[in-house]
């Protein structure tokens, strides 16, 4: 586990403020993307003798049967060891500390997402806000968002597999989405102009919780997985989440 340069940090936090949402290419190296890619290849194993969305040591699968969809795996280091360890990168949280202003975090999410070709698997356009519960279960108490989401491509993430779309300084809105459902106003989507987040595996998107983003399903040949994690700062949220409970102490060393 390498930490990231400082110029590096710095760079992605301008792009993050700018932008609300930042990239960095070839943040992990090809050892990582492969243990990684073992990871998803055994839960991926393991999701297709089960009957439908459940909890299996001490993760979350969801799930559709019948057609067979993996939509995601909720904690996914609980039933995947291998990917457990990521919650400490060093990498993951220089950039959360970075993000967030303070080396005291609480992770909150580590989600292996799969979208495997056809299987119609998309997310609306939506802000990350929505899923901490903004205003009920979550409480912005850092005045920043105080939630970084990162994530890294298993796989090439191209054009036509179903990439992130971005929106662009929409993070600038704030917090917007309807409380209760998380539908966006009409008069907002009705002028975004997205951009396509294209990744290398290895690669790293992160961004904060009020960028409107989404994305198309899977019209490719290929898979295109992702890795998650989420942070906040202590104090922040009120919601159990599954694996986690109200989320794991974490802190970025100097070393990080």
């Amino acid at each position: 586990m390498r930490p990231l340069d400082p110029a590096t940090i710095e760079r992605a936090m301008v792009q993050l403020h700018r932008e609300g949402f930042a990239v960095i290419p070839g943040a992990f190296d090809a050892a990582d993307v492969a243990r990684m890619a073992r990871g998803f290849d055994h839960l991926l194993q393991r999701a297709r003798g089960l009957p439908g969305t459940s909890d299996l040591d001490g993760s979350r699968f969801v799930l559709d049967a019948d057609p067979f969809r993996l939509h995601r795996v909720v904690w996914c280091g609980g039933a995947a060891p291998e990917l457990a360890t990521y919650g400490t990168d060093p990498r993951f949280l220089q950039l959360a500390a970075a993000a967030l202003g303070t080396s005291e975090l609480v992770q909150l999410i580590q989600q292996a997402h799969y979208k495997l070709p056809g299987d119609g698997v998309d997310f609306g356009w939506h802000q990350d806000a929505s899923n901490r519960r903004y205003g009920t279960e979550f409480t912005d108490v850092g005045g920043n968002g105080s939630y970084l989401q990162l994530t890294v491509a298993i796989d090439p993430m191209t054009a036509d597999n179903g990439p992130l779309r971005m929106v662009p300084g929409s993070h600038r809105l704030g917090f917007i989405a309807d409380p209760a459902t998380g539908a966006l106003p009409a008069e907002v989507l009705g002028r975004i102009e997205p951009v396509d987040v294209l990744l290398d595996p290895g690669d790293l998107a992160l961004f904060g919780p009020f960028v409107i983003h989404g994305s198309a399903p899977n019209h490719g040949p290929t898979a295109r997985r992702l890795f998650l994690q989420g942070y906040t700062v202590p104090g922040a949220n009120r919601r159990t989440y599954p694996g986690c409970g109200l989320g794991v102490p974490r802190t970025a060393t100097s070393e990080a």
